[in-house]
C-alpha cells in the first residue's frame, strides 16, 4: 500500500510539472516542490509507522508472556504456615507483577496512539497530494513594506552555534516604524501576538495565507477584507517578517516568498 501511494505521488508531481495550464514559472516550481515535499513526508511517515508497528507487535508479545507470569504469581495461594518473611516476599512479588503489567499496558497504549496518529497523518498527506493539482498557487504578491531582504527563506547556519536552522519566511530590512500593507487581496483571519514575531496579521487569500509579523500594535479587526496595498499596521522596529503558506495538509506548507515579490 505504501509503495502504491508513493508511486501515485510521483505521477502527480510529474503531471503537475507538465501541465500546460501552468503558465507561471513560480507557480509551477512551487507545485513541484510541494509535491516532492509531500512525497518525502509520506515516505518518512511510512517508515516511522513500520517501526512503531514492529515495536507494538513486540510489546504485545512481551505483554502476553508478562500476563501469564503475573497470573501465576497472583493466583498462587499464600500458605498459612508460611513465615512473615515468606509472606512479605510473596507480597513483593505480587506488587512487582502488577507494576510490570501496568507499565506494559501504558507503553502499549502510547505505541498504539502513536500508530494511530501516523495513520491519520498518512491519510491527510494522501488527501493533500490529491488536492495539489487543483489548488491555485500565488504567482505574484506585493512586498508588505519598502526594504531589502535581510534574511532569506530556507535553511541557514546559526553564526554562533553552527546549528542548521529552518526559516519559513523572509525578513525585510525597513525604516523604523515603516508602514506595512497587505501583500494581496484577502480576509484577515488573525491579528495579534505571534510567538517570536511580535504582533502580526494572518491574511487568507483563497488557497494560501500570508503571515506578516514583527509589527507594532495591530488595530485591524479579524474578518476585515483587505485589498493589495491596504495599510494593516507599521513595523515594530527595523524588520518586517513575511511568510507565504499554502493551505494544504494539516498545517499548510510554506513556500519562498522572494520569487513572488514583483
Amino acid at each position: 500500500m505504501w509503495r502504491a501511494s508513493l508511486l501515485s505521488l510521483v505521477v502527480l508531481a510529474s503531471t503537475a510539472a507538465a501541465d500546460p495550464e501552468i503558465s507561471d514559472a513560480a507557480a509551477g516550481d512551487n507545485r513541484g516542490r510541494i509535491a516532492v515535499q509531500l512525497a518525502t513526508e509520506l515516505e518518512v511517515i511510512a517508515k516511522t509507522l513500520d517501526i512503531v508497528t514492529a515495536k507494538l507487535a513486540d510489546a504485545d508479545g512481551v505483554r502476553v508472556q508478562r500476563l501469564r507470569a503475573a497470573y501465576r504469581v497472583l493466583r498462587s495461594p499464600l500458605r498459612t504456615a508460611a513465615t512473615t518473611e515468606d509472606r512479605m516476599a510473596a507480597a513483593r512479588r505480587r506488587a512487582g507483577a502488577r507494576l510490570l503489567v501496568d507499565r506494559d499496558a501504558v507503553e502499549r497504549s502510547l505505541l498504539a496512539d502513536e500508530a494511530q496518529r501516523l495513520r491519520s497523518a498518512h491519510e491527510q498527506t494522501v488527501v493533500a497530494t490529491g488536492k495539489l493539482p487543483t489548488i491555485v498557487l500565488p504567482t505574484s504578491i506585493a512586498a508588505p513594506a519598502r526594504g531589502t531582504i535581510a534574511r532569506k527563506f530556507g535553511t541557514l547556519e546559526h553564526e554562533r552555534s553552527r546549528a542548521t536552522l529552518s526559516r519559513r519566511g523572509i525578513d525585510l530590512e525597513v525604516e523604523a516604524k515603516a508602514p506595512v500593507s497587505a501583500p494581496a487581496d484577502g480576509t484577515v483571519r488573525y491579528a495579534g501576538p505571534i510567538r517570536g514575531l511580535d504582533d502580526g496579521v494572518i491574511i487568507e487569500h483563497g488557497d494560501y495565507v500570508t503571515v506578516i509579523g514583527k509589527l507594532g500594535t495591530v488595530a485591524i479587526p479579524v474578518g476585515t477584507k483587505v485589498l493589495r496595498g491596504d495599510r494593516i499596521g507599521h513595523a515594530a522596529r527595523h524588520r518586517v517578517y513575511l511568510e507565504v503558506r499554502v493551505r494544504i495538509g494539516a498545517g499548510g506548507i510554506p513556500i519562498d516568498p522572494e520569487p513572488l515579490l514583483r
